[in-house]
């Protein structure tokens, strides 16, 4: 756990000296960033429980004996996303087109990643994925609700950090369990590694890729509507 928390340290040192969190820290992104970083969001918390319990499906021999812990995890995840669209709604958008939409491309490559490390690479190595989004709002949501709020977000458009702030916490007590239990070898350690360097990196280009998505005046709109799930939630909405 030591060594692991070192590696989070260094990952998330690079995380916060990216241009996305320097430009977040420095005051220079606006409120119709942080509606677009919302937006990604919500594709990549939505699938997270799915992911979650994804990884146990893979689980052998005594591994098995977290499948329980593991799945009930995914469900305490689930709904999270709608909270970056309360979010949204309180920062004046409508988040009813959002579930249509189809996520910019950087979002994809990091829920694609998770899934590619599970289910081809090593799905243990699927802790280091869970462990940098579970560990980022506890070391850094402090000072990222502060820079957000400092360019103009309401306390009730902050209810997706502020929650993975204190929530998360819990689940970094899981992170311990799910580390002396499912961690074998060096392989195994290397592949929590190399998933939570990848997740930090990824996690960056996809701020970066909605941030520049309103500089540029794209938003959503050149990667179009996801019609099977249009099909699925336009009754609902």
């Amino acid at each position: 756990m030591t060594q692991l928390d070192n590696e989070f340290n260094a990952v998330y040192d690079r995380f916060m000296r990216t241009n996305a969190m320097r430009r977040l820290l420095n005051g220079s992104l606006t409120v119709a960033h942080y509606k677009q970083i919302l937006k990604e969001i919500y594709h990549y918390v939505k699938v997270n429980p799915q992911l979650h319990s994804l990884a146990s499906v893979f689980f052998r021999g005594s591994d098995r004996d977290m499948v329980v812990t593991f799945l009930r995890h995914a469900i305490a995840e689930s709904g999270h996303d709608q909270m970056a669209l309360d979010d949204l709604a309180a920062l004046g958008d409508d988040p009813r087109d959002v579930p249509l939409s189809n996520p910019l491309p950087h979002t994809m490559a990091l829920t694609s990643f998770a899934y590619y490390q599970i289910s081809v690479l090593n799905p243990i190595g699927y802790l280091g994925y869970a462990y940098f989004l579970e560990h980022l709002p506890t070391r850094g949501g402090e000072e990222i609700g502060a820079a957000l709020a400092s360019i103009g977000a309401p306390p009730e458009a902050l209810t997706f950090l502020a929650e993975h702030a204190e929530v998360d916490v819990a689940h970094n007590a899981l992170m311990k369990r799910y580390l002396d239990k499912l961690v074998h070898d060096d392989a195994d350690r290397a592949a929590v590694v190399y998933a939570m360097q990848t997740t930090g990196a990824l996690y960056a280009q996809m701020l970066q890729g909605a941030i520049d998505a309103v500089d540029a005046d794209l938003g959503n709109v050149e990667y179009g509507v996801n019609y099977p799930e249009k099909e699925r939630l336009v009754v609902g909405l």
